[in-house]
């Protein structure tokens, strides 16, 4: 009985679903690591966002004593005034409390970083300004949260910047290159707050 020979067509198509195969291998490990590493910006901008609502919250709880005791003529409270209505990536509610925008873009809230950090400073002057402020039970709580809400929020920045170098490294790399143009992967900006955002407001209530 004559053996059957295997058919050239069909060795060709061997050959090809093998080469598909490794060239979708060599494809689908980076793609899928560059969607990981942009998720990971992603939930640390997330980050960044959450630590920027809890300074809002605090500063939220301390305006209505703040704004009450103060000269309503004086620059500082005019000052404190334009920040909290000017701020970008940050909505006010009819009872005056800020809340960060959670569709607010990484410039947005750098933007709200650096107008908030002046919104504590303001706050300390105004402190000074008016001790009997100093004296409520609202200020000593606030002095024993807002260090803990300030280095989470530095650590928030800096992790974002390292995720975005990480990303940012992988997506210029060969051949990942050529894969993140085809499939629409941009490199990302770093968090830029300025010098006074990012040090920690001193606020005293001596």
């Amino acid at each position: 009985m004559q053996n059957k020979k295997f058919p050239k067509w069909g060795i060709a198509l061997i050959i090809v679903a093998v080469v598909a195969v490794l060239i979708g291998g060599l494809f689908v490990a980076p793609y899928n690591n560059m969607v990981s590493l942009e998720e990971n910006v992603s939930t640390k901008e997330a980050n960044i966002q959450s630590s920027l609502q809890s300074r809002l919250d605090k500063i939220n709880e301390l305006m209505p004593s703040v704004q009450g005791s103060m000269d309503h003529e004086s620059e500082v409270y005019k000052e404190i005034t334009a920040l909290r209505s000017g701020m970008e990536g940050v909505s006010i509610d009819e009872d005056g409390n800020m809340t960060i925008d959670s569709n607010a873009s990484a410039s947005e809230l750098e933007q709200a970083d650096q107008a908030s950090s002046q919104l504590l400073d303001d706050i300390r002057i105004a402190i000074e300004a008016y001790p009997e402020l100093g004296s409520t039970q609202l200020m000593s709580d606030f002095m024993t949260s807002v260090e803990g809400i300030e280095n989470r929020l530095s650590v928030a920045r800096e992790e974002y910047n390292e995720a975005v170098q990480e990303y940012n490294t992988t997506i210029r790399k060969f051949p990942n290159n050529l894969i993140a143009g085809m499939m629409g992967f941009a490199s990302i900006d770093p968090y830029e707050a300025t010098e006074e955002a990012q040090d920690a407001p001193q606020v005293h209530f001596d």
